[in-house]
């Protein structure tokens, strides 16, 4: 036998007692009033976060990609598990050196 189905409208549902209770005219509001905008700019500053997430995310795993090949070359060569220490320190020149310490800060931030 099928549930039988109560019909509740849907504004019943949606407001709350909490939601009826709170006016917007009850406190004003600190500073200016920043009226709803079109919903372009809602979806342009949606899109723009994202966008910028992204980009943080790429340079993310660029720098992961990066020190991941140089960490395995490092295990490989000392024929062990490496330190960040051991990755820093098997560079050759001192600026390749602070280069990887730059990563690796970047990393960890």
């Amino acid at each position: 036998m099928p549930r039988q189905h109560r019909s509740v409208p849907f504004l019943k549902i949606w407001r709350s007692a909490r939601l009826r209770a709170i006016s917007p005219a009850a406190e004003p509001a600190p500073g200016p009033v920043r009226l709803p905008g079109d919903f372009l700019d809602e979806l342009a500053d949606e899109l723009d976060a994202s966008l910028r997430e992204a980009r943080r995310q790429a340079e993310r795993l660029a720098l992961l990609c990066e020190l991941q090949r140089v960490a395995a070359a490092t295990a490989r060569r000392l024929r062990r598990p490496v330190t960040v220490l051991d990755v820093i320190s098997s560079a050759s020149e001192e600026s390749e050196r602070e280069r990887r310490t730059e990563l690796i800060k970047r990393l960890r931030a």
